[in-house]
């Protein structure tokens, strides 16, 4: 999650533009199993930001798969696009443990 300072936010890692497709799954707080075929749209050292068409809040922990590949990884969602700005459908995830899914190496 970005820190803000007094005119921008400071990012803790660079983001990279990439899209890569994902399946994500989850659980609603009903409980209720959710899974989405979408698609990530920038990365970081520390999370994503991803399109999605589920209702999904803040807080939530879902686990994301790149569709070529057989590993996972556990993700919190952070903030969520508001309805009816050029942000819609959007959602900011972090990693519950820091992992490196995509396979990109983040300088320190």
């Amino acid at each position: 999650m970005p820190r803000f300072g007094k005119s921008a936010p400071i990012r803790r890692s660079a983001r990279i533009n990439l899209r890569v497709a994902v399946t994500v799954s989850g659980k609603y707080p009903s409980g209720k199993p959710f899974t989405e075929e979408t698609h990530v749209l920038s990365i970081s050292k520390y999370g994503a930001k991803m399109h999605t068409r589920l209702p999904l809040r803040v807080g939530t922990e879902i686990r994301v798969q790149p569709r070529r590949r057989a590993e996972a990884a556990l993700f919190r969602v952070v903030w969520t696009g508001q309805e009816g700005t050029p942000r819609a459908g959007e959602v900011g995830i972090e990693y519950v443990t820091v992992s490196n899914l995509l396979g990109v190496v983040f300088p320190e």
